[in-house]
């Protein structure tokens, strides 16, 4: 697995979680069927969470990934409560596409796609979430968004959550000068918050996923901001993965009985 990286950016210093460490700092359990549209991708251990928007396409982030990573190498698993020790764990990944303008210094681009081998079929366990459909609104008046992950400092924990506020781009941009378009700010209450680990959790505000976790500044402070790849500004990307994927797959001789 790749490890924690430490990035003194132009922005001040952020720790991005690569798919390793503890995630959820803090958090309050969940029923799993109520978020069953949240799993685990694995290569071969737990790298990220991501997002099942269709019966094959999962949403997360790109810096998971390498450039050489092969979707055969990759295994999700859906309508589970925890991580799996299994490094077998998990239905096979047929498809993968990082943006092609991700850049890991900057934050710039961080999503990816997946497109899983056989469908995964909705069940009590299992679901799918809308696409963000409008841009994350930060007034007041918005219904409050919610983080939903895992943790690996201790694997027998549950899925859990916390609420967060999307902070203004002018707020965001105190702490991070140069943070990107496409990414925001988002503030949690108590000692709550993300940590290593966290990649991919998504953001759920309105029903549908809006965000995806790719940084923070320190585990579980309050005081700094988590920073997520806002979904509906990459709306266009989603589409054209998908097209592309599909498009992959069809090419592929079927394998014989």
């Amino acid at each position: 697995m790749a490890t924690v990286v430490e990035l003194l950016l132009h922005l001040p210093l952020l720790v991005i979680s690569i798919g390793c460490g503890n995630c959820l700092h803090q958090g309050t359990q969940v029923q799993q069927e109520k978020f069953g549209f949240v799993l685990q991708i694995y290569d071969p251990m737990f790298v990220a969470a991501g997002s099942l928007f269709s019966a094959r396409y999962v949403l997360t982030v790109a810096h998971c990934f390498r450039k050489n990573t092969k979707p055969e190498q990759l295994t999700v698993r859906a309508g589970h409560d925890r991580i799996s020790r299994d490094s077998k764990a998990g239905r096979s990944v047929a498809g993968l596409m990082r943006h092609p303008k991700f850049s890991p210094l900057t934050l710039r681009n961080d999503i990816a796609v997946l497109r899983v081998k056989v469908a995964i079929g909705y069940s009590r366990r299992i679901s799918y979430i809308p696409l963000c459909s409008t841009p994350l609104r930060r007034d007041r008046a918005a219904q409050s968004p919610v983080i939903v992950g895992w943790s690996l400092m201790n694997t027998s924990q549950p899925l859990k959550s916390i609420s967060v506020k999307v902070d203004v781009p002018k707020n965001c941009r105190q702490w991070f000068p140069q943070v990107p378009a496409g990414v925001s700010c988002a503030l949690t209450a108590n000692n709550e918050g993300l940590c290593y680990g966290d990649s991919g959790d998504p953001l759920i505000s309105g029903g549908e996923v809006c965000g995806l976790a790719i940084a923070f500044r320190r585990c579980g402070d309050k005081r700094y901001p988590a920073l997520f790849t806002e979904v509906h500004y990459h709306r266009p990307f989603i589409a054209q993965a998908v097209l592309t994927l599909d498009r992959e797959m069809l090419k592929k001789p079927k394998a014989r009985g």
